[in-house]
């Protein structure tokens, strides 16, 4: 396989601002377009996946389903993608703000699937 040194890149989001309390547990299974990945971290604003979406570019429209990874429980999403890091195969995604399922369903899976 052909290695591109390719940095870092991302763009001005809220995502980034960390303005809102991130969650590592539960994972997330989150798939976009067919192909699943999972979170390393999420917030009400947004995600932080492991791997890197196909032919994707920073401030592309994106939307998918996610759900507690093994959980039947799913919502769809939709936001735009404001970090791509080769070296990490790490996508962050900042969720669409005008999504109330999103924001109603997240909270609740930290309670339901986080006991502590």
């Amino acid at each position: 396989m052909l290695q591109i040194d390719m940095p870092s890149r991302s763009i001005a989001n809220r995502f980034e601002k960390r303005d809102a309390f991130r969650i590592s547990k539960p994972i997330l299974s989150v798939e976009i377009a067919g192909r699943k990945f999972s979170t390393e971290n999420w917030s009400l604003n947004g995600m932080l996946l492991n791997g890197l979406p196909e032919e994707t570019d920073l401030d592309e429209p994106v939307e998918g389903i996610f759900g507690p990874m093994g959980s039947t429980e799913l919502c769809r999403f939709k936001g735009r993608i404001v970090r791509l890091d080769p070296d990490s195969m790490k996508t962050a995604i900042e969720l669409d703000e005008k999504s109330a399922e999103v924001a109603a369903l997240l909270p609740i899976w930290v309670l339901k699937y986080c006991a502590l």
